[in-house]
C-alpha cells in the first residue's frame, strides 16, 4: 500500500470509528479500492466508507498523477457512480473532516 493511501486509510477509519461512537445506530463498512480502480482504467487508490442501511457510499480518491489531492466524493453502493464534491490536501486532512463529512451524508439522510 502506498504511503500516501495508508495514511489516508487511517485517517478515515478513525474518523469511522468516532463516527460509530457518536451514531451507534448507524452500520459503516470501511473499504480500499486499489486493484479494483486500476482494474477499470483508473490510476488511483480510494477509500470508501459505506452506510449499510442508506446505501450511500462516502468515496476518498487519490490519483497517482497527484498523490497529494483527496478528491471527495459521494455515490451508491447499489450502481457504479461517484459524484465528486471537492478536493482537499492531503497534509490538511483530519480525521474531524472526514468525521463531519460522514455526519453530512450518513446521519441527515
Amino acid at each position: 500500500m502506498k504511503a500516501t493511501t495508508k495514511s489516508l486509510y487511517e485517517i478515515t477509519a478513525m474518523a469511522d470509528d468516532a463516527f460509530i461512537a457518536k451514531h451507534p445506530n448507524h452500520h459503516t463498512s470501511l473499504g480500499l479500492m486499489d486493484k479494483v480502480l486500476r482494474a477499470k482504467g483508473i490510476p488511483a487508490d480510494a477509500v470508501t466508507v459505506d452506510n449499510i442501511d442508506s446505501k450511500i457510499r462516502v468515496v476518498l480518491l487519490i490519483l497517482d498523477h497527484q498523490p497529494d489531492l483527496v478528491g471527495i466524493g459521494i455515490g451508491s453502493t447499489l450502481v457504479d457512480d461517484i459524484r465528486l464534491l471537492s478536493e482537499l490536501n492531503l497534509n490538511d486532512l483530519t480525521v474531524n473532516d472526514v468525521l463531519a463529512l460522514l455526519e453530512e451524508h450518513f446521519v441527515s439522510n
